[in-house]
């Protein structure tokens, strides 16, 4: 064949536009080299700064691939060390060949993520998470559980947990959010995770793997374990020793989380503080008397139309037994949306979305009189009608 200038220049410019591209053109018999299978990518957006947090609060992932059966076809487990921390790295995916994953099918993603190394959570104190039913048999088949005493409280139907040290944090999965498989090695943009979701219809969360091409898909976490910080301040009573003299607690029925993440409402659990901080009064009376505590717990859900059903914050004068308070926590919790009035939170994505709480509760004498919630910058106080 002749070859003119123009065939010279049309050649030129379509091999680099193939490169400027970053494709395996279809021109090229050789692929190797080009990426295939199945990469992931993990996000923790779901939350209130409006930002990606993976990379600073996630170090462990525990992710399992399901076939279209359910049946366990791969799995992998990452950890950062102090040696090496693959986690923190920007854009980190875990990548499924083709050979371990065979083309031509779709694959339904779990992930769980901790803060350290599931088996090295496990060696640590206080209560742990686990894996009390088995994802490897099917993918509707994952429940965790948070560990709490096989026996209930005396007099109650509440089981304890353990509160010698905080928990580790639980993470799992909220969407995945699929890409289409490409020829090249373009990646997309993740989409922000903006609004709740069920994993229901599965279809919508599932993976396909094209024969050599690359699939991306993007796990969307949502942190489980929650934290309050509260403080009790005694109104007009300077000689109360407030971390003596009351008992401080969660009751709520959530210890365990099913394979799409919502709550089975098996056991009534009791969360206590794990530290707390007292702060004696001054015999002047200059100093308002206070004690604070800090309690971790499972994902709160809200019950708008049955406060039973909700978590419970209980405080006890532990002198006489006398119940302080009962509050209904995530109905004032999730108060703290208002916080954030452009967004436009919904109770539930509210609490799904916020982990670390802070709320002021004022007594006087054995009685609760006011609830000061505390998002940021913003506050609100919240009088005891009932007093």
């Amino acid at each position: 064949m002749r070859l003119t200038l123009s065939n010279i220049a049309t050649s030129l410019i379509c091999s680099l536009t193939a490169i400027t591209l970053g494709s395996c053109s279809l021109i090229y018999e050789d692929r190797e080299g080009c990426p295939e299978g199945l990469y992931v990518r993990f996000v923790y957006d779901y939350n209130t700064a409006g930002q990606d947090l993976f990379q600073d609060h996630v170090g462990h992932i525990q992710l399992y691939v399901f076939d279209e059966k359910g049946n366990l076809a791969a799995q992998r487990s990452v950890s950062n060390t102090p040696d090496d921390s693959p986690l923190k790295q920007y854009g980190y995916n875990i990548h499924f060949s083709q050979s371990e994953l065979p083309a031509g099918h779709r694959y339904r993603l779990q992930a769980v993520g901790m803060q350290r190394d599931w088996d090295e959570a496990l060696s640590f104190g206080g209560a742990k998470y686990r894996h009390t039913a088995s994802p490897t048999d099917n993918s509707e088949n994952m429940m965790i559980s948070l560990d709490h005493d096989s026996e209930p409280i005396p007099g109650t139907n509440q089981f304890a947990v353990d509160a010698s040290a905080p928990l580790d944090t639980l993470w799992h999965t909220l969407k995945v959010n699929p890409g289409t498989p490409r020829d090249g090695v373009i990646v997309p943009a993740p989409e922000p995770t903006s609004a709740p979701y069920s994993i229901y219809p599965l279809e919508e969360q599932m993976a396909e793997v094209k024969d050599e091409h690359a699939t991306y898909a993007t796990i969307s976490l949502i942190r489980n374990t929650k934290h309050l910080n509260l403080t009790l301040r005694h109104v007009g009573t300077p000689e109360y020793v407030l971390s003596d003299a009351y008992d401080v607690m969660i009751i709520d029925n959530n210890a365990h989380f099913s394979h799409d993440n919502s709550v089975l409402t098996h056991d009534s659990l009791r969360y206590i503080p794990y530290t707390f901080r007292p702060s004696r009064a001054e015999t002047d009376n200059s100093v308002d008397p206070k004690a604070e505590y800090d309690i971790m717990f499972n994902r709160l859900i809200i019950n708008p139309d049955d406060s039973q059903d909700n978590a419970m914050l209980e405080i006890y004068n532990r002198q006489n037994g006398k119940m302080v308070s009962r509050i209904n926590l995530p109905a004032i919790l999730s108060q703290g949306r208002q916080a954030y009035p452009l967004k436009n939170y919904g109770l539930q994505e509210y609490l799904d979305r916020e982990h670390d709480y802070n709320l002021d509760i004022y007594l006087k004498d054995d009685d609760w009189i006011m609830v000061e919630l505390h998002v940021l910058s913003w506050s609100k106080r919240i009088q005891n009608i009932n007093i």
